[in-house]
């Protein structure tokens, strides 16, 4: 018995908990209030799953409660004398939701994980999904469903519900195996010739035939082939022994003409006069004049430089010279911008004037700042006298209503006098800021023209020093001159000879050189010669091994061509040969094919009629059980005694729901009231349960008052209260039906929710 549930952010609730009963639990709401997520947090408590979910209609994610992360259900339940709990949750991710799963026993935790806590439920309960909404949980909202279904339906629905519907299926994919095996050994049979399997047989025979003789045949061609690049390999070591022989004599040869024809040219190049004592003297002469071209180029370059700083030093004085007269310049131009400015008058004199008009303008800011703290002081006293007062606010002088009356006139006559003075000030401070600003604008230029002056004239040097020293550098620039004259003649005459005695040095180098390289040529000669005696080298020999050797070369030319051709000749026919005796493998294969592909679908065809046989027997056992309970059922459900017994009648096409009256069988849907029809709907659902159910004893009804009128309601409402409990251990209803509460259901809730505000799902005991 499920004793309670809870339910945390599933769908809309969002912590809610439920107890249930033994007996008919009742939970009334109306649509969208949450009582379908009740039942569905059963099944996915004990599953892991629940029909929309199952059918793809809801994703994971979808069961948690907006904007929660994470939903969890608690399943409490007794069983043979435990207390077993279950607990689900699943859980947002990245991309999309996991679930994990435990389960206690007696407060022990015995297994965790989704799949293995649903195969312990399954094997604790006895019942799988499929079988627990089959016969327990059943999505269809009205209580005679299957009264309304036309036959055909009917027959697929009760089917289904009874697991009969698998026969069927399994019937029609077996028939559509049979039909595909026998097309495909029809395709196969049709494949097979005898008339070309003899043919196929002559063809193999005959090739088996040629292969034997072309590998006799290529085995003789080979060794023949062996012998002959033997011959060619002994006749390639001679000829390229010889070989060798003759490119090293050519070479020589070529060597010794070439050295020969070097020796004749350098001979006549010689100029036998000069010796090695002419060019050493030379050269020694050479390095002297050389040390004393480089002493004057030195001198040279020494009087450059000292030339090239005294007339550094000419510019700067003459640069000096030019700045001397700037300064000047400016002096007399700053003396003409000091008398404009100071016009007949002194420095002192302007100053003295600044400050006369800075301290008539102070006094004037200080009277207008008396002036105004006075008016402030008598607008505050002038504040205090009121209307009545008996003494004055300032010396405590008794007044009357004329003296407060004098007294204000003073008053305001002395502000209004503050208030022209104030006006009168004004006007002239303008004035005297200009004035000030002017004076203090003229005594910064007097002061910056008196300033750069004294700098000037400060800076300036006594006359004729700089013309002095101009022409003191002058003299020495000419002394330089005149000696870098002298040093340059000697400088070009020692060129000039250093010139033709590197010309002389050069050529008896060179004739020197030659010497030396006619000795190395003479001495490579002789070698020549000496090694060229040495080498024993006829050229008849050598073309008459050439020729044997392109001789044998030819004949393995044949014999390899002839080798190829057979071993191609020979790939070719074993290639045919292969194919042949492939097409006779899968000749041969087809054949075992059809007796096989026969054999199955005989095998098929008796497996086809058994699960026929089965069905029969096994609906016909179903409904004699299904009946046998209905009735017992039916005692128990219907209050008249106008029907004595109801059951299911089997046809080919349809299940056939029938009453008995006066000794005999009648359909049930054309004698039945509405009231009759819901009692035996009920007991046909129940009795479905106690059968395929027989040791859980639950069932859930969802929306069971569909098109039932009031008196139905009631009727069905006392039969789930006090008859249902006495067949099925516990059930569970949820209804929209306020009419089908009553008082002794085990337990009732009734379900709230405020779906605009997107509100929890709210709980009320009734």
């Amino acid at each position: 018995m499920i004793t309670s549930i809870r339910l945390i952010n599933w769908r809309s609730h969002k912590d809610t908990t439920l107890e249930f009963g033994k007996g008919t639990n009742l939970l009334v709401g109306i649509m969208g209030a949450g009582k379908s997520a009740v039942l569905d947090g059963i099944s996915f408590a004990l599953f892991g799953t629940f029909p929309a979910l199952e059918r793809r209609r809801l994703k994971l994610e979808n069961i948690i409660r907006h904007n929660e992360d994470s939903a969890t259900v608690i399943l409490d339940m007794k069983w043979n004398g435990n207390i077993y709990r279950v607990e689900r949750k699943i859980k947002k991710a990245k991309t999309r939701a996991s679930s994990s799963s435990e389960i206690f026993r007696d407060g022990s935790l015995i297994d965790s994980g989704p799949t293995a806590v649903t195969s312990y439920v399954e094997q604790l309960l006895g019942v799988d999904y499929d079988l627990f909404t089959r016969a327990i949980y059943s999505e269809q909202n009205n209580i005679d469903y299957f009264l309304t279904l036309d036959p055909r339906r009917r027959k697929e629905e009760i089917d289904r519900l009874l697991g009969l519907d698998r026969f069927g299926n399994a019937r029609a994919n077996i028939i559509s195996v049979i039909n595909r095996i026998e097309s495909n050994r029809k395709l196969l049979q049709e494949k097979y010739d005898l008339k070309l399997v003899v043919e196929i047989r002559e063809k193999l025979g005959k090739y088996e035939k040629d292969i034997l003789g072309l590998k006799s045949r290529l085995e003789k061609v080979v060794a023949e082939y062996q012998e002959e690049s033997k011959k060619v390999k002994e006749s390639e070591m001679e000829y390229w022994s010889l070989r060798k022989k003759k490119e090293k004599y050519e070479n020589l040869i070529r060597e010794l003409t070439r050295t020969k024809g070097m020796i004749e040219s350098i001979t006549g190049d010689i100029d036998p006069n000069v010796t090695g004592e002419l060019y050493n003297k030379t050269k020694d002469e050479m390095e002297q004049l050389g040390r004393k071209l480089a002493e004057l180029e030195k001198k040279s370059q020494a009087l450059e430089t000292e030339k090239s700083r005294l007339s550094k030093g000419m510019g700067s004085l003459d640069a000096q010279l030019k700045d001397e007269e700037d300064k000047k310049q400016r002096i007399e131009k700053l003396g003409n911008a000091l008398k404009t400015l100071l016009a007949k008058k002194t420095a002192d004199e302007y100053q003295k004037e600044l400050k006369l008009l800075e301290e008539e303008s102070l006094k004037l800011n200080s009277e207008r700042k008396a002036l105004e703290s006075e008016m402030t002081e008598v607008k505050e006293f002038l504040g205090k006298i009121k209307p009545g007062m008996a003494n004055c606010p300032l010396c405590g002088t008794r007044l009357d209503e004329k003296g407060i009356g004098h007294v204000k006139n003073e008053k305001n006559a002395l502000i209004e006098k503050n208030r022209g003075r104030i006006k009168n000030i004004d006007s002239k401070l303008p004035e005297t800021k200009d004035k000030i600003d002017s004076l203090k604008t003229r005594l910064k230029k007097i002061e910056f023209a008196i300033e750069k002056r004294d700098g000037y004239e400060k800076e300036l040097k006594a006359p004729g020093e700089l013309e002095n020293e101009k022409k003191k550098i002058g003299a020495e620039i000419s002394g330089i001159e005149k000696e870098t004259s002298i040093n340059g003649k000697e400088l070009v005459e020692k060129r000039g000879s250093s010139e033709k005695m590197a010309i002389m040095v050069e050529k008896y180098g060179r004739t020197m050189e030659k010497k030396r390289s006619l000795a190395l040529l003479l001495e490579k000669e002789k070698g020549f010669e000496e090694e060229k005696g040495k080498i024993k080298y006829d050229e008849k020999d050598y073309e008459k091994v050439r020729e044997t050797l392109e001789r044998v070369k030819l004949k393995k030319q044949k014999k390899e061509s002839e080798k190829d051709a057979t071993e191609k000749q020979l790939r070719m026919t074993q290639e045919m040969a292969d194919e042949l005796e492939k097409r006779m493998k899968e000749i041969k294969e087809n054949e075992e094919t059809v007796t096989r592909l026969s054999k199955l679908s005989e095998e098929l065809k008796i497996y086809r009629n058994a699960l026929l046989d089965t069905q029969v027997t096994l609906r016909k056992n179903l409904i004699e059980a299904i009946n046998a309970a209905m009735n017992e059922i039916w005692e128990i459900f219907y209050p008249y005694r106008n029907y004595s017994a109801v059951r299911l009648e089997v046809t080919e096409k349809d299940y056939i729901f029938q009453v008995h009256e006066r000794g005999e069988w009648k359909s049930l849907e054309t004698v039945a009231s509405g009231g009759e029809r819901a009692c035996a709907a009920l007991t046909l659902r129940v009795a479905l349960a106690t059968v395929l159910t027989p040791n859980l004893s639950w069932l859930i009804l969802d929306e069971p008052t569909h098109n039932l009128d009031r008196e139905t309601i009631t009727l069905l409402s006392e039969t789930l209260q006090l008859k249902v409990p006495q067949v099925v251990r516990q059930t569970f209803v949820i209804t929209h039906e306020e009419g089908l509460i009553g008082a002794d259901f085990a337990t009732s809730y009734r379900l709230k929710r405020t779906k605009e505000a997107d509100g929890p799902t709210e709980i009320e005991n009734i």
